[in-house]
């Protein structure tokens, strides 16, 4: 690839960024679409309130960027199938949390990504920073349900982790 490529893909890239961060800025529900912080030209998301499938298309349809997704919980019945068109089309890497995560390796596998199965937040949110780069955004969107209102534990956790990456 000439450098003159290179440096054109990374401006695409940089603006397709910056395109995703308004939508999401936009949103001003706390725990749904919520931008948290940049750290290293990664954009963290938060979007805890995404407790169905459905809604975590919706949010992956919105973000015109590469996405680090980190999805997972106590999804018993969930058809990842659902979200299987858009993951193959943007998402770079999966980190799975929860009982069932095998569930999602079983779905995602074919799509030649990354995967790990993480065993807490902070743990999630260390593997997505390292696979993500410059100009990628990490997505929570769990796509299951924790229990009543435990979006908005799983949503101040994840931000806790982003605020520990950056030093905050």
């Amino acid at each position: 690839m000439s450098e003159k490529t290179r440096i054109k893909n990374n401006e695409i890239k940089q603006e397709n960024v910056l395109l995703s961060r308004q939508r999401v800025q936009s949103s001003e529900d706390e725990h749904q679409l919520e931008f948290v912080d940049e750290v290293n030209g990664i954009a963290y998301i938060n979007d805890a309130k995404s407790i169905r499938l459905n809604a975590t298309r919706n949010s992956l349809e919105k973000i015109e960027t590469s996405v680090v997704l980190i999805i997972g919980g106590e999804d018993h019945d969930n058809d990842y199938s659902l979200l299987s068109q858009l993951v193959k089309q943007k998402v770079v890497a999966i980190i799975y949390l929860g009982n069932y995560s095998d569930e999602i390796l079983k779905h995602y596998s074919a799509h030649y990504m990354l995967f790990s199965k993480a065993s807490s937040m902070h743990e999630a949110v260390q593997v997505a920073s390292c696979y993500g780069k410059s100009g990628d955004a990490v997505l929570f969107s769990p796509a299951c349900s924790n229990g009543v209102d435990n979006y908005k534990i799983k949503g101040k956790e994840f931000k806790a982790c982003v605020e520990s990456l950056s030093g905050k």
